[in-house]
């Protein structure tokens, strides 16, 4: 749906979409609406660069979750105060900053002309520098104190225009990022918002759940802290004391569920798909894709190397197999299940 009744914007590289989270926006007067938006999609760093009128901006798909392209997001509004509701709700002050994870939610709200700057960071970048990235995200990053002074004033410079004509290496404003990042990471950890006695018994409840639950594929934290009789902000505050994320739990769940079947003997024949299917993944290549970045290895190469028998023709036929061609299993082995 067109808003905008003013909008501009300046493209620095092509690939426009890897660099932006889909969402929607709404305002109080969108006759008066308007945007301005500068975009610079690197590869090793992307950035946009908006200003423009109060709106609300968010993002509520159900399929967030299986966005397999994750990524965060560090996020900073120069002009003016915002609110933001992910993994919990800040009230943010103007040049405060927020490191958003693409899986979650998220909700903006901004009520004045404001100036953000987006720092798009893939995951596997982020990880190089800050190894349980669920440790930053979601809470605020002031611009008046600590390592977060140096941080945002530093982001705050890297606009499009900035990274496309910088007389330095990529590389080196890159990691300037990632090690002002680690070290507000460390600095929330020597926080004293340490993980209670308390908290590691409710997080051993919850990762119980998460085991028993895995399987499904559409699994929510919230129907996993609604077990529990838990807020859904308290599970995600949970988490973050312990430097990880409830996406994080859940995908080595299944990642675990799978691998304990496919080095089975009792599930030999089963396909690699119906295995994936049942450890809760969506469909089979996204199963090998995550085997694959996790493990190093295809589900046809760990069986073969657990000495499972089945033959690599047999795993391709499976993997491409729809759900309704899939062979039935021995009740045996479904008691394992």
């Amino acid at each position: 749906m067109e808003v905008s009744q003013r909008h501009r914007f300046d493209y620095y590289a092509s690939a426009l979409t890897s660099a932006l989270v889909p969402m929607a926006v709404q305002s109080a007067s969108p006759a008066d609406f308007w945007a301005d938006m500068q975009i610079a999609d690197l590869g090793l760093l992307a950035a946009v660069r908006q200003a423009g009128s109060a709106h609300r901006c968010y993002r509520e798909d159900p399929e967030f979750g299986r966005d397999e392209h994750r990524s965060f997001h560090l996020i900073i509004n120069l002009s003016s105060p915002w609110r933001i509701a992910h993994r919990g709700r800040e009230r943010m002050a103007p040049g405060d900053a927020m490191l958003t994870d693409s899986r979650f939610n998220h909700d903006i709200h901004v009520d004045q002309t404001y100036e953000f700057i987006n720092l798009k960071l893939s995951e596997a970048w982020m990880r190089q520098w800050v190894p349980s990235p669920g440790s930053l995200v979601g809470r605020r990053i002031a611009a008046s104190e600590g390592w977060g002074r140096a941080l945002t004033a530093f982001a705050a410079q890297l606009t499009p225009r900035f990274l496309v004509q910088t007389p330095l290496p990529l590389s080196m404003v890159s990691d300037q990022l990632g090690a002002l990042l680690a070290l507000l990471a460390s600095e929330f950890r020597a926080s004293p918002q340490r993980p209670t006695r308390a908290d590691g018994a409710l997080q051993q409840r919850i990762q119980e759940v998460i085991v028993q639950r895995c399987a499904e594929p559409a699994l929510t934290a919230a129907a996993v802290a609604g077990s529990l009789d838990l807020s859904t902000r308290t599970l995600h505050r949970v988490f973050t004391r312990f430097g990880e994320t409830f996406g994080e739990s859940l995908m080595n769940a299944r990642v675990g569920l799978a691998l304990r079947m496919l080095e089975s003997p009792l599930y030999r024949r089963l396909t690699a798909a119906e295995i994936g299917r049942r450890a809760g993944f969506s469909d089979a290549s996204h199963f090998t894709r995550v085997l694959r970045r996790r493990l190093g290895a295809t589900p046809a190469q760990l069986r073969r190397r657990q000495g499972a028998g089945a033959s690599e023709a047999d795993e391709y036929t499976g993997l491409n197999a729809s759900a309704g061609n899939l062979p039935q299993i021995e009740a045996e082995a479904n008691s394992e299940h």
